[in-house]
C-alpha cells in the first residue's frame, strides 16, 4: 500500500505511539500492544516489503487471542452455559449465605489467609464468588480443544484477568482495614500518595523498590576490583584475587546489554562474581555503557569489536592466550555471535563458555513467543529506529506482566492498599535499573531471531565472511531454569545438543533470574544433572539425578577443568598498558535512565 493510502484521520501516527509508550498510562502492556497493532499496517508499508520470515514469528496478537476466546464461546455455547449456570448457582448460594467452603486450588489461599475473609459475610461472599468464577473459567478453558500455542495465549489472558479481579486487590482487604483503623486513616492517605506518585513518576506501575534502598559500590556490587579498560561501549573490570593463588586462564563475564552487570554481584552473600573470586578464579567482567540516541548505530559488530578489545586487554594483563566466557540472556547472544566469528577466523581466543538461562533458537515455547508476530517485531524495529534506542524500562514493565500476581498486584496491595513502602529486595533494585539498547543492536537481535541464524549457516554476516555456527566447538556449560517463564529450559537444552564441543546441561529449579542466583548458603535448593544429552529434553529430565544444594559447586568443578594450572595471585591489578582507572563498580553502571525508581548514586 502506498504511503498514506487508506489511512484514516483518526488513526494515531508513530509519534503518538512513541509518546504513549514513553509516558505510559497505567503501564498496561496489553493496551500498548493494541495501539501498536492499529498502526502496524501503515508503519510496515514500504516500496520494498520486509524479508519473509520463517515460522519463528508465527505467534498471534492479543486481538486475535480475544477473537479466539469469542469464537470458543460462540462455537460451543453449551459448554460455556454449563459453567455459567453453575457459577450462577454459586452466586445464589452466596447471596443466601449457604455456600460451601470456598472452591479452588490452594495456590490462591495465600491471598485469603486473614481470618476476616471467613468471618465477614461480605468478604467471604466476595472470596467465594471470585474463586468460583476462576474455577469455572479454568474448567471451561481446560475443556477446549486448543493447539498448545493457542492454549498458552488463552491461559495468559485468563491469568491476567484472575490476578486483576481478585478481591484481595480492593481497599476492603482485611489487612488494609486493620491498618487504616490502627493508623487513624494515615495508611489510606499514604496509599493514595503512593498511587499518584507512581502515576506521575513510574508510568502508573506500582513501584517494586524504594528509592535509595541500595547504593552501588556500598551495599551492592561491592566485590573489590578496578576498571582497567574503558571505551565507548564498555568498561572492563578486573577483580582483586581473594586467594593466594589463581587459575591461569581468566574468566570474562559478558552480561546482557538490556540490564546492568551487577545482577551477578548483588550482596556479598549472593554474588556470583564474588563466589568465583573466592574459588580462586581470575575474574573479569564487562560493564556496558548505557547508550543514548547518539549511539543508535551501534550494532552487534560494534559490541563484538569492543569485546575483542577487552579480551586483548585481559590477555595482556594475565599473559593467558585465551579466556573462559560466561554469558546470559542478550549477553549470551553476543557471546555466541563472538564464538561464531572466532570459529570462522580460526582464532582460538575462548577456551570454554558458560551459557546461563539463554534460549538461542526460536520455537522455545515461551509466552512472549506465543504473542510474537513478524509484524510486531518489524514495528518494534521501526520504533527503536525512530527513537535511536529501545527503551529498557518499557521492556521491564512488559516482563512483570508475565508474573502479575507476584510482580504487579502484590505491590499494588502493599503500596496503594496498605500504604507501605516496598521491601528492599536487591534483585528488584537491579530489575528497576534498566538500560537502553541501540536501535541497530535491537535490529540485529530481531534478525537473529527471525532468521534463526545459529542454526542456518551463512544467514548472519559479521566482520565480512558469512558465519557458520556449526563450526563452534567450544565446550559449553548450559544452565536452564525449571520454572523459567522467559527462556523455557527445553529451548536451552536444544542448544546444548546442537552445538559441537563437550557440552554439559544442568537444570536449576527456579525462574529466569533466581535460577542463576543459587548461592551455597541458600537453604532448600537443588538442581538436576545428567551426563548424557539424549534427543528429548523430557528424556534427559527423566534420567537426571536430583542433587542437593547449588549448581554453582558443580559448575566450579567444571570450570576448573578448563582453567589451567594454578599460579601465584598477582600483587597488583591491571598492567602497564592498562592501569587502573577507577575502583569497581566503575562509572558506566552509575548511569541511570530517567523515570527509574532509585536515584543516581
Amino acid at each position: 500500500m502506498p504511503d498514506g493510502e487508506g489511512k484514516q484521520a483518526s488513526d494515531p501516527d508513530l509519534a503518538d505511539v512513541v509518546e504513549g509508550l514513553l509516558k505510559g498510562g497505567l503501564g498496561d502492556p496489553l493496551g500498548k500492544l493494541e495501539r501498536l497493532m492499529r498502526v502496524a499496517a501503515d508503519l510496515l508499508s514500504s516500496p520494498a516489503p520486509p524479508k519473509a520470515a520463517p515460522a519463528a514469528a508465527d505467534g498471534k496478537g492479543m486481538l486475535e487471542t480475544f477473537g479466539l476466546i469469542l469464537t470458543m464461546a460462540l462455537d460451543q455455547p453449551d459448554k460455556l452455559a454449563q459453567h455459567l449456570s453453575k457459577l450462577a448457582a454459586v452466586a445464589l448460594d452466596v447471596l443466601l449465605q449457604r455456600a460451601d467452603p470456598p472452591p479452588g486450588p490452594s495456590p490462591h489461599a495465600r491471598r485469603f489467609r486473614d481470618p476476616l475473609w471467613q468471618q465477614s459475610p461480605v468478604l467471604r461472599g466476595l472470596m467465594q464468588l471470585y474463586l468460583a468464577w476462576r474455577q469455572h473459567m479454568q474448567g471451561w478453558i481446560d475443556a477446549q480443544d486448543l493447539a498448545p500455542a493457542d492454549r498458552l495465549r488463552v491461559q495468559f489472558v485468563l491469568d491476567q484477568l484472575a490476578a486483576a479481579f481478585s478481591p484481595s486487590n480492593l481497599p476492603l482487604h482485611p489487612a488494609a482495614l486493620k491498618r487504616a483503623e490502627n493508623s487513624k486513616g494515615q495508611s489510606a492517605v499514604a496509599g493514595l500518595k503512593n498511587f499518584f506518585g507512581d502515576v506521575q513518576h513510574n508510568r502508573g506501575m506500582p513501584r517494586q523498590i524504594r528509592a535509595g534502598a541500595f547504593r552501588l559500590g556500598e551495599t551492592l556490587a561491592v566485590t573489590s576490583g578496578v576498571v582497567v579498560l574503558r571505551n565507548a561501549q564498555l568498561e572492563l573490570i578486573q577483580y582483586a584475587p581473594q586467594t593466594p593463588a589463581v587459575y591461569a586462564c581468566p574468566i570474562l563475564l559478558i552480561p546482557p546489554q538490556i540490564n546492568k552487570y551487577y545482577i551477578f554481584d548483588l550482596k556479598p552473600a549472593n554474588s556470583l562474581l564474588g563466589f568465583l573470586v573466592r574459588q580462586g578464579f581470575w575474574v573479569f567482567t564487562l560493564s556496558w555503557k548505557n547508550p543514548d540516541a547518539g549511539a543508535s548505530s551501534w550494532g552487534m559488530e560494534t559490541y563484538l569489536t569492543a569485546t575483542v578489545d577487552a579480551i586483548g586487554a585481559i590477555r595482556t594483563i594475565t599473559g593467558s592466550g585465551d579466556v573462559n566466557l560466561i554469558s546470559a540472556c542478550a549477553g549470551g547472544l553476543t557471546a555466541t555471535s563472538l564464538l561464531g566469528h572466532l570459529a570462522e577466523r580460526e582464532t582460538p581466543l575462548v577456551r570454554s563458555h558458560s551459557l546461563l538461562v539463554t534460549a538461542l533458537f526460536p520455537g522455545n515455547g515461551s509466552v512472549l513467543e506465543a504473542f510474537t508476530t513478524t509484524e510486531n517485531l518489524q514495528l518494534a524495529r521501526r520504533i527503536s529506529a525512530s527513537e535511536g534506542t529501545m527503551d529498557g524500562l518499557d521492556l521491564a514493565h512488559m516482563f512483570v506482566w508475565l508474573r502479575p500476581e507476584d510482580l504487579v498486584w502484590s505491590f499494588w496491595v502493599n503500596n496503594n492498599i496498605l500504604g507501605r513502602h516496598p521491601p528492599p529486595l536487591d534483585v528488584l533494585y537491579w530489575d528497576n535499573d534498566p538500560t537502553r539498547v541501540p536501535a541497530r543492536l535491537h535490529s540485529d537481535f530481531i534478525d537473529i531471531y527471525l532468521n534463526d541464524v545459529y542454526r542456518n549457516p551463512g544467514s548472519q554476516r559479521r566482520f565480512g565472511p558469512p558465519v557458520d555456527y556449526d563450526r563452534v566447538s567450544v565446550p559449553t556449560y548450559f544452565v536452564g531454569g525449571l520454572e523459567d517463564y522467559l527462556m523455557p529450559w527445553r529451548g536451552i537444552y536444544s542448544a546444548a545438543r546442537c552445538f559441537g564441543g563437550r557440552n554439559r546441561f544442568v537444570l536449576s529449579t527456579r525462574g529466569h533470574v533466581q535460577s542463576i542466583l543459587r548461592p551455597p548458603n541458600l537453604a532448600n535448593t537443588e538442581y538436576f544433572v545428567n551426563d548424557d544429552l539424549p534427543e528429548s529434553a523430557d528424556s534427559w529430565l527423566s534420567a537426571a539425578r536430583r542433587m542437593e544444594g547449588t549448581w554453582w559447586r558443580d559448575w566450579s568443578e567444571w570450570l576448573r577443568g578448563h582453567a589451567g594450572p594454578v599460579a601465584d595471585a598477582p600483587l597488583s591489578l591491571g598492567a602497564e598498558a592498562f592501569p587502573p582507572l577507577c575502583p569497581a563498580p566503575g562509572s558506566y553502571v552509575m548511569e541511570r535512565m530517567a523515570g527509574t525508581s532509585a536515584p543516581v548514586n
